[in-house]
């Protein structure tokens, strides 16, 4: 059934003043949908009977009418078929906007999807959408999202020295380090995360509705993260001085050196699952790690059993709603880290050892748990980090996870230290 465009002015919309507003009515399979235009009308511009007698009205109106028209007449007879009339006008307007020039924010589009991303990787986008700007001098249009701005970016981020974010004065600090290719690939991902969020929004190819047509990252090749091999684990020596020195320390150092050593003791224990973990039931701690519990099909499930050597330390930060009290402390996960990584870098630089990250807790576990001396099974090893083993993915369909094996291996990790 043919698709039918006309306009009418409806007596029952007329407002208080008098004014109305010409609506365009779009009618299909017979039912119909009226559209509003910014075409007002006065009892001045209308015969008795209700018609528009106002002939610049009327151009106007007729304009309106053969634009939308006009779209109609290009429709694939079968997509007329297949659609409501519903879908036949927001088709009509996609193709309106369309055929104006899309106008897309990349820089706020960018910084709107940072708030659905979690804590570190909204950073991320924050980070890197700042950076674009920087290099634009502006906020760019997505137009200018081209594959020559993006060779350009990608030598901007290269050359451009690292900036932090300093906490406590609320200001980002350029430093007089270079940053890292991963950090170039990073950025030049999280663009092309963007980018390519922005077409799967703003296209709708079943409609043939392309406003963002190409997808420059065919032609633009974006470096890839090299995954380093360095090992990011510290010796055993200085997890037992942590150990040894923990008693007579204060403030942030001793926070900084009991989350390290509980996370230690917890088969690497983020902070941010610290943070938020509920109590443990019968001396087992029950979590998903929020790292990866979006990206696995068992939702990154742990159960981690709180072994005797770790337990003083636990109850000293013992929460009442909550396994540990830092949401008491801390507003937030993002404020605890800050201050977990400002006492770390304190207890480093008075051991005058070499740097190293509250990450470091987990790398260390594995090492020293595949290592000769203790000589877990490296499957055991996987499940304790709740890490992925594609050789093994269609075993684990089948087979239950036995936890008692994964804390029998903590056991013997734990087992290499003098905890007195």
């Amino acid at each position: 059934m043919a698709i039918t465009v006309d306009y009418v002015i409806l007596p029952h919309l007329k407002k208080e003043d008098g004014t109305n507003f010409i609506r365009l009515r779009i009618t299909h399979k017979r039912k119909s949908k009226y559209i509003k235009t910014n075409i007002s009308v006065t009892a001045e511009d209308l015969t008795r009977s209700g018609n528009l007698k106002n002939q610049g009205k009327e151009d106007l109106a007729d304009n309106e009418v053969k634009k939308w028209r006009r779209v109609v007449d290009e429709m694939p007879t079968m997509a007329q078929e297949d659609m409501d009339v519903g879908e036949v006008v927001g088709y009509i307007k996609a193709k309106l906007v369309e055929q104006e020039s899309f106008r897309l924010n990349f820089a706020e589009y960018g910084l709107e999807l940072a708030k659905t991303k979690k804590n570190a990787t909204s950073w991320n986008y924050k980070a890197a959408v700042a950076c674009l700007c920087r290099y634009f001098g502006h906020q760019p249009d997505i137009s200018e999202i081209t594959v020559r701005a993006m060779r350009g970016f990608e030598e901007f981020v290269r050359k451009e020295p690292r900036i932090i974010h300093n906490a406590s004065k609320r200001e980002f600090i350029q430093t007089k380090k270079m940053k890292t290719e991963n950090a170039v690939a990073k950025y030049i991902g999280i663009v092309r995360a963007i980018y390519k969020s922005a077409r799967m929004q703003f296209n709708d190819p079943d409609l043939g509705v392309m406003r963002i047509p190409v997808d420059i990252f065919e032609y633009y090749k974006a470096p890839a993260i090299a995954y380093s091999s360095e090992p990011r684990d510290i010796p055993a020596e200085w997890v037992q001085m942590m150990i040894d020195q923990r008693k007579g320390l204060k403030g942030r150092e001793k926070l900084a050196i009991d989350t390290f050593l509980m996370s230690f003791c917890l088969m690497g224990m983020n902070l941010v699952d610290m943070y938020s973990c509920s109590r443990a039931k019968d001396g087992v701690i029950h979590y998903y790690r929020t790292k990866t519990k979006d990206k696995k099909a068992d939702r990154a499930e742990m159960y981690v059993r709180i072994e005797p050597c770790i337990k003083d330390v636990i109850q000293m930060y013992k929460g009442s709603d909550l396994l540990f009290d830092f949401s008491k402390r801390y507003v937030s996960a993002d404020k605890m880290t800050t201050a977990v990584n400002a006492g770390l870098r304190q207890w480093i630089a008075r051991n005058n050892l070499e740097d190293f990250t509250f990450y470091s807790a987990r790398h260390t576990w594995a090492t020293l748990g595949a290592s000769k001396k203790v000589g877990v099974d490296l499957a055991m090893i996987t499940e304790g980090l709740s890490h992925s083993d594609a050789s093994r993915k269609m075993d684990m369909v089948y087979i239950r996870k036995d936890w008692e094996r994964v804390w029998d291996a903590n056991v013997k990790v734990l087992g290499l230290f003098d905890w007195k």
